[in-house]
């Protein structure tokens, strides 16, 4: 909180204004503002503010007077004291009291730079004559009359020079950094600017130096361990023109002892720009020139810190977006005449991304925009190092190009600081700090390496990683390569990464599956890239190995693409590969071209290949200790029958262990996959009773991903059952165990039957809050598929409540958001084309409903799914009804529940259309054609969900 008296009364917290009712009350809070974080008595308190009329009780008045005004206060900014009250601010926030102090200060200075300095800050705060709310505060106006002369003559006096060079160009951004600094010096004597090369450094500490009253410059770059004392001796020298004192021993005395003499007892902030390469002469040299002089500061520059007591830092990393964005604007102006186009903009940020908004980097680009276009530029930066050559030419060698800003650094470093800056570059995810231990032996460096390049710039620590930006990776990588020793890191990597993987995939079927996952997550760049090498360069069984034990991650977190891709690269390699990974991913390979997933044309799959090859896996996978492999035997045997036999695979059946051979999970997991087809075939008593054992089985495991499946299977018999209310606690324990794991995808569908089950339970609003949710969500998540979901859903909740505007309005954007779908599953297909056929029946455009109703009828026939071909049947029922063929509705409301296996209580459209045919007029034999070719087109979609 702020109070402001100069120039007006103005009360604000939190960067609003905060009005402060009553005369009485801004009266107190003005009397005890003159006072900050200071106990005031009462009868003081009450004489100021009655001054001609003091109350009968003036203790009490002015307890109400107080509780009127903390009323209209933040919390506790008005303290009782013991016989009177204190404002809890400090001095600083009121400008008054701050611009008396600085005037004090300024007078008391001894040194006239300092002086003029303080007198300036307050000079800066005078903004009128004081507000006072009575006219006895004359004396307040005559004391800030007093020190508004002291402060405009000691701010007139002429200054100190500071001895820092003008700028060519202005500072982009940096203000947050530029206050810590500001910050650092008011705590500490000793404050170092550390980033990685390029980063802006020496720009940022001259700036903070302009704003100091007196600085002094010394530049580095030039000097040698031995020649910094005498750098910084000549800098000072040159800085204070003149006011150097001639020590009387200065033949005797050392060269620090002669800059302490040239000091003077100045306060005094030097610059020392660029440390890094002299860091032992230049940090011995701080130490004591900051002993020796009480009253200096020093803002140093450098790629790692100094390394002495009661140092300070602030780290500069890369621009912000924003500002990187108008530092390459400003730059590529100045080269070309004109900032980037509208149409440039992708390639400008593809630029700024790739040269992860190093300031010196993008300068160097946007030079090169007076020979090359943007896009050109983008394209160039794969050999970076070539491309962003030649910059100004009075700038340091260094910083003349892209290589040699990168190979200063790396001039600087040991050999094995060097072997891991290599090392680190085949890890573009970077390494997680709880890894650097094992990645370390791995490769057989020393852990402490890690920390050595974090003090050194090249790597930072964020969110819980070591990582390196872009430039220095690429650096890296091509130091890699030139040394031959790629192949060997990349096998060191592989080796790791193998075990590493499958330690974290037996995670996954416990109770630690969320930070098994968050760590998969983390490595996925890590493990991508590492298996692009591996494919072709010899390293067969760490590919697989990794492979084998992503199935399980992939499956998951929903990631089938992945889990395709690679299947087809790295499956054909574990032909050659022995033990359960090879195993696991023969295993997958074999499913997906049962399915046709491996991209092999149909003609080429022989279906008595496939199922000897299942039984083949199958044997091997029964004498094996690994889970994974454990489901694998009844698993594929029910493949091999459905292949034998033909038909849909959602149609498989199970082989139960009724012999008890299993582990726990495998059987947890199989009883979870005998309910899901269980409840897509309609077989209530199965789904009840493998969705308790999955449940009994997966809660003594802590399997957390399992355990939320077979909820959601537990949920699903409830609510076909009519136990709304339980079904709705299963269906949200589901949800919450799925939220840190699953897709978001997974969770709009779990989280679409609880939207439907609170309407049916009577709860429409809170059935309408979670639809807004979901689409909320859907948003955030930036899944096309998760919004179509969302929106679907929302708008069957609306066409539940008859709602049909508002059922429109969401279908319209679920049909937008299909536009970006490849290849999506048949069942939302037809979740959505149903939809779309039951706004337009709302509607009463029946014509306009067929079309949409064809598809859904046909895409959810091809998805074997009797759920959702039931769905449809309802919804061809409601068409029926339409065109007054209440037979024909009655025959839809049949064909729902035999797919269902039975009537489901839980559905709001299965109960209105039972209810409307039994309302329903006997069916009319005077039909238009129209209505009776809609007829006939409802029972030609029957007949295609029957097959």
């Amino acid at each position: 909180m702020r109070i402001r008296i100069l120039g007006g009364w103005e009360v604000e917290h939190d960067g609003r204004a905060v009005e402060i009712v009553g005369d009485r009350q801004r009266a107190l809070l003005f009397r005890l503002a003159l006072d900050p974080h200071t106990h005031v008595p009462y009868r003081a308190i009450a004489e100021d503010l009655w001054p001609d009329d003091l109350p009968e009780n003036p203790r009490a008045s002015l307890q109400s007077l107080v509780s009127r005004l903390r009323s209209q206060l933040p919390t506790d900014v008005v303290a009782s004291t013991p016989g009177g009250y204190r404002l809890e601010l400090p001095r600083e926030a009121v400008d008054a009291v701050r611009f008396q102090d600085l005037v004090a200060a300024a007078v008391a200075s001894s040194d006239a730079a300092d002086s003029a300095r303080l007198a300036s800050q307050a000079l800066e705060l005078w903004r009128g004559s004081p507000w006072t709310p009575d006219p006895c505060y004359d004396w307040l106006e005559r004391d800030l009359a007093r020190d508004l002369g002291d402060a405009r003559e000691r701010a007139e006096r002429p200054r100190t020079a500071s001895a820092v060079p003008s700028p060519l160009t202005d500072i982009v951004g940096r203000t947050s950094e530029l206050e810590q600094i500001d910050q650092q010096l008011g705590l500490s004597r000793l404050v170092t600017i550390l980033g990685p090369g390029g980063a802006g450094k020496t720009r940022l500490a001259l700036e903070a130096g302009r704003k100091r009253g007196s600085a002094i410059v010394v530049e580095l770059a030039p000097a040698g361990p031995d020649e910094v004392p005498q750098a910084v001796l000549g800098a000072i020298g040159r800085g204070l023109r003149g006011t150097q004192p001639e020590s009387p021993s200065a033949s005797t005395a050392t060269v620090t002892d002669r800059i302490i003499d040239a000091l003077g007892g100045r306060e005094l902030l030097l610059v020392l720009d660029n440390c890094e390469h002299v860091i032992d002469t230049a940090a011995a040299l701080a130490q004591e020139l900051l002993a020796g002089e009480p009253r200096l500061r020093i803002l140093a520059t450098s790629r790692e810190p100094l390394g002495i007591p009661g140092e300070a830092f602030v780290p500069l990393g890369p621009l912000g977006d924003a500002d990187a964005e108008r530092l390459f604007a400003d730059r590529v102006r100045a080269a070309r005449g004109h900032a980037p186009t509208d149409e440039e903009s992708e390639a400008a940020a593809r630029i700024r991304n790739r040269l992860d908004g190093l300031p010196l980097a993008l300068e160097l680009a946007a030079a090169k925009a007076r020979t090359l276009t943007l896009d050109e530029l983008a394209v160039g930066l794969d050999d970076r190092f070539a491309l962003l050559s030649g910059g100004v030419r009075t700038a340091l060698p260094r910083h003349q190009t892209l290589r040699a800003l990168v190979d200063w650094s790396w001039s600087l470093l040991t050999d094995a600081e060097r072997e891991l800056l290599q090392v680190v570059s085949i890890y573009p995810a970077g390494v997680a700090v709880g890894d650097a231990t094992e990645v370390a032996a791995a490769h057989d460096i020393p852990r402490a390496t890690f920390d050595g390049l974090v003090d050194k710039s090249l790597l930072y620590r964020a969110d819980g990683r070591y990582r390196t930006l872009e430039t220095i990776r690429e650096y890296g990588l091509e130091r890699l390569g030139e040394s031959g020793e790629l192949g060997r890191r990349r096998r060191e990597q592989a080796d790791w990464l193998a075990v590493a993987v499958t330690r974290a995939d037996a995670r996954l079927r416990g109770p630690e599956v969320q930070s098994a996952i968050y760590w998969l997550d983390s490595e996925d760049d890590n493990i991508a890239a590492l298996l692009r090498f591996a494919i072709g360069s010899g390293l067969n069984e760490q590919a697989v190995r990794i492979v084998a034990s992503s199935v399980w991650y992939w499956i998951i977190r929903d990631r089938n693409e992945d889990a395709l891709g690679w299947m087809a690269l790295v499956g054909p390699l574990a032909d050659g590969v022995e033990g359960d990974a090879g195993l696991i991913v023969r295993a997958a390979r074999s499913m997906l071209r049962a399915f046709g997933g491996t991209g092999e044309p149909s003609a080429a799959i022989d279906a008595s290949s496939i199922q000897e090859e299942m039984e083949g896996i199958a044997a091997l996978a029964a004498v094996s200790g690994n889970d994974v492999l454990q489901v694998l035997p009844p698993l594929m045997a029910a493949f091999s029958q459905w292949i034998v036999a033909g038909g849909e695979p959602m149609s498989m059946v199970l082989p139960k262990d009724d012999a008890g051979q299993l582990r726990p999970w495998p059987r947890a997991m199989l009883s979870a996959m005998r309910a899901a087809l269980a409840h897509n075939a309609g077989e209530l008593a199965e789904l009840d009773a493998s969705s308790r054992l999955a449940i009994e089985l997966f809660s003594d495991i802590g399997d957390q991903w399992g355990l939320a499946l077979a909820w959601q299977m537990r949920s699903q018999w409830l609510a076909f059952t009519g136990s709304l209310d339980e079904a709705l606690d299963f269906a949200d324990r589901s949800t919450e165990a799925l939220r840190a794991i699953t897709s978001s995808r997974d969770l709009q569908q779990q989280q679409g039957l609880a939207v439907m089950l609170l309407f049916s339970l009577g709860r429409e609003a809170e059935a309408r809050s979670r639809a807004a949710s979901l689409i909320a969500e859907a948003e955030a998540a930036g899944s096309s598929t998760a919004m179509v979901l969302a929106l679907v859903c929302s708008a069957q909740l609306e066409l539940a409540r008859h709602n049909r505007e508002a059922a429109a309005g969401h279908l319209d954007r679920a049909l937008a958001a299909a536009g970006d779908w490849d290849t999506p599953p048949p069942q939302m297909t037809a979740i959505l084309e149903g939809v779309h056929a039951r706004v337009e029946l709302a509607f009463h455009r029946v014509v306009e409903a067929l079309e949409p109703l064809a598809r859904a009828a046909t895409v959810a026939a091809s998805s074997s799914d009797n759920p959702i071909m039931a769905s449809i049947a309802i919804v061809i029922g409601e068409l029926s009804l339409a065109v007054g063929d209440p037979a024909g509705a009655l025959e839809s409301l049949a064909l729902a529940r035999a797919l269902r296996g039975g009537a489901d209580l839980s559905d709001p459209f299965e109960r209105d259309l039972e209810a409307a045919i039994q309302a329903a007029p006997p069916r009319s034999e005077e039909r238009d054609g129209a209505a009776a070719r809609a007829a006939e087109e409802a029972e030609r979609m029957r007949q295609i969900l029957r097959r």
